[in-house]
């Protein structure tokens, strides 16, 4: 499970101060880190908003073949990467979102393939 929040990037100063609604309609970050695929079967991400929490979740398969999933976070690192999700491509991950009563059922259904 990894959470990560919206945040402007076009305000300067503490996340805090830049953290966004979800109908803001501004360019954002979240950026989810140090994921490791090989190393469970199923990950929940939990974006948080001001006004809102979405929930994501998506088999290790579909993270480390999505195309926002960059390997390397950090140098010499094997096996870790982030995953960006941003204005222009949150809408690309509507089809992992799941409410909150629904992700036991969507981990378990994810974990058996």
């Amino acid at each position: 499970m990894k959470s990560s929040r919206a945040v402007s990037r076009n305000v300067k100063g503490p996340l805090i101060t830049r953290a966004l609604q979800n109908n803001a309609n501004l360019a954002f970050d979240m950026n989810f880190q140090q994921i490791k695929p090989d190393c469970c079967d199923v990950f929940v991400f939990i974006a948080e908003f001001m006004n809102e929490t979405k929930f994501f979740v998506l088999s290790s398969d579909e993270v480390a073949h999505n195309k926002y999933y960059s390997i390397g976070q950090h140098r010499g690192n094997v096996g870790e990467g982030q995953l960006w999700l941003k204005e222009s491509n949150i809408a690309e991950f509507e089809c992992y979102e799941v409410s909150v009563r629904e992700i036991l059922d969507r981990i378990r259904q994810k974990g058996r393939k």
